[in-house]
């Protein structure tokens, strides 16, 4: 047998060890499945109808995603004016980093002045933010625990509450925010677990460009891992 041949066998035996087993997927399948619900039972997201100040932060990041563009150095603003002089005087808003109205750009940039399908397309990109924040936080309890029914249990009540589904497609930074939130906490576990750190740095970073919450979460992980390797 040639080595090449030997090579690729033994990488086909640590992906089969690897592959999850059924009894392994099913916690993961239904996971899916509750997720999948989040997408279908939303009621009509391709208009302002939600009370309270829902409906307000999302026209409000729609507006500045609508503003992100290369003809004003893609600064994030609300209006811009002429004042006195005749100079152009811009409403800025810079409170969050660009990742989230840049990817709400994108969404909804294909539907034109369509603005029913642009809202839909902003609105579904957060319930995908949402989704993937479960998924990861299930991955990463799992890890921690070794028990995947484990993890189950704790993403989906932690996940099921009223105001967290009630804000799961609010456009919003906050909203992505949980997405990098939780993926920086799944590459701190690698990272404790494993010790790679490549991942939990690359992680970290696309965290950073969706909201500055993740920063309440590394900095105390670099803060403690510091303290007890000088102890």
């Amino acid at each position: 047998m040639s080595p090449a041949a030997g090579l690729s066998i033994e990488r086909w035996r640590r992906l089969v060890r690897r592959a999850p087993r059924r009894g392994e997927a099913l916690p993961l399948a239904l996971l899916a499945l509750a997720l999948a619900s989040a997408f279908a039972f939303g009621g009509d997201r391709g208009a302002f109808r939600r009370p309270g100040h829902h409906d307000f932060v999302s026209a409000q990041t729609l507006s500045l995603a609508a503003n992100l563009s290369a003809e004003h150095r893609f600064a994030l603003f609300h209006r811009k004016s002429l004042n006195e002089d005749g100079e152009t005087e811009y409403d800025v808003y810079h409170r969050f980093p660009i990742g989230t109205y840049a990817l709400a750009r994108m969404a909804a940039l294909p539907f034109g002045d369509d603005y029913a399908r642009r809202i839909m397309a902003a609105r579904t990109l957060m319930l995908a933010f949402f989704a993937a924040s479960a998924v990861l936080a299930y991955l990463a309890v799992a890890r921690l625990t070794g028990h995947r029914r484990i993890a189950l249990a704790a993403t989906l009540l932690a996940y099921s509450s009223y105001w967290r589904l009630y804000y799961a497609d609010m456009v919003s930074s906050e909203v992505a925010s949980l997405f990098g939130v939780m993926l920086a906490f799944h590459g701190m576990v690698l990272f404790a677990r494993d010790g790679r750190l490549r991942p939990l740095l690359a992680k970290a970073c696309v965290a950073l460009l969706l909201g500055w919450h993740v920063l309440a979460l590394i900095a105390p992980f670099v803060a403690i891992g510091m303290a007890g390797d000088a102890l």
